[in-house]
């Protein structure tokens, strides 16, 4: 149930957040195929009808560069360059506070990118690069920073900033699209207290299981989320890189929502950082009626690319970053 925090975490977390400025893949000619999973649709909950919101062209994308270039070049592109934005929580914060904490530099043109003022001269820059290499880079990474800052990426970006003016439903659906792949749901307050060296402990991955399997999901297997104080109190759960993981996933994720115990509900009540008050919070553990017992009460949802931070560095560095609405559709 405890885990050392060891220097092979340290290397993946510099591994994965050491070097922002450095695309992980090749060049744009290398990246032409779908990363589309197999096929046949399957109904969805009601947590998920706010795919009727997705912002997915229209009107908007009169002269979009976007449908100048090959789709299943720049889909790949984009979904990698999504993963990238949003795996370094520093650079991440940095990007949606414009660029407060640091300097804003465009990832595609890596060392010799410029400095920008603000996220609307970057993502100008994106949208009109010259160079021709790097053209399919750029248009992802335009894309990808106006989804994480919920803007709209399907009409072109001018001095005017009307791209900037999206509905809060049609932002949250464009962001809950990209899923972590393979899919997983991450679970929050499963820690259960400190160990006499002070380190934070937590439900272990196979008590996790039992509890899964007891709200009659069976298919996913836990993993507990480790730092270096010990147990976060996050439990992912990973699912199957197919239909039928997805598919199972979905339906943890949904059952939360139901219990109003989802993402949002988990933002309102999550404490700054763990004490003995917890116990008394209602809001975090429940009391058995008759047996007097106490139980945390879990919080979960399925993981998105906004998400990467809360995961582990080994499991941050194998995903990769899917599109929802369009794996549901094939």
């Amino acid at each position: 149930m405890k885990r050392k925090y060891t220097k092979e975490d340290e290397k993946d977390e510099f591994a994965q957040h050491g070097h922002p400025n450095r695309l992980p893949f090749g060049s744009a000619s290398d990246r032409g195929e779908s990363w589309a999973g197999t096929s046949g649709p399957f109904d969805q909950g009601d947590e998920y009808r706010a795919f009727k919101y997705m912002k997915v062209g229209g009107g908007d994308n009169v002269g979009l560069k976007h449908l100048e270039v090959d789709q299943n070049a720049l889909k790949a592109v984009f979904l990698q360059l999504a993963k990238l934005v949003n795996e370094n929580a520093s650079q991440r914060k940095n990007y949606l506070e414009e660029g407060k904490h640091g300097r804003l530099q465009c990832i595609a043109c890596g060392r010799s990118s410029k400095d920008y003022e603000d996220m609307h001269g970057l993502i100008m820059h994106a949208y009109n690069s010259d160079s021709a290499d790097l053209l399919l880079d750029h248009l992802g990474l335009h894309k990808a920073l106006c989804v994480l800052m919920g803007w709209n990426y399907s009409k072109p970006p001018d001095s005017s900033k009307a791209y900037q003016f999206l509905s809060a439903d049609e932002a949250i659906a464009n962001q809950d699209d990209l899923i972590v792949w393979p899919p997983l749901v991450i679970i929050h307050n499963t820690i259960t207290g400190k160990a006499k060296d002070g380190r934070m402990e937590g439900l272990g991955n196979k008590t996790m299981d039992n509890k899964i399997r007891d709200l009659g999901f069976g298919g996913g297997k836990s993993k507990s989320v480790y730092g270096k104080d010990g147990h976060l109190g996050i439990t992912l759960v990973k699912f199957s890189g197919d239909q039928l993981g997805l598919k199972e996933a979905m339906q943890l994720a949904e059952f939360f929502e139901k219990e109003n115990h989802g993402r949002n509900a988990w933002a309102r009540v999550k404490p700054l950082t763990f004490s003995r008050d917890d116990e008394k919070n209602p809001n975090l553990m429940q009391v058995d009626e008759k047996t007097r017992e106490k139980t945390r009460i879990f919080y979960g949802y399925l993981g998105t690319a906004s998400d990467l931070d809360k995961v582990d560095p080994e499991t941050r560095k194998k995903v990769t970053i899917k599109s929802r609405m369009e794996y549901l559709s094939k």
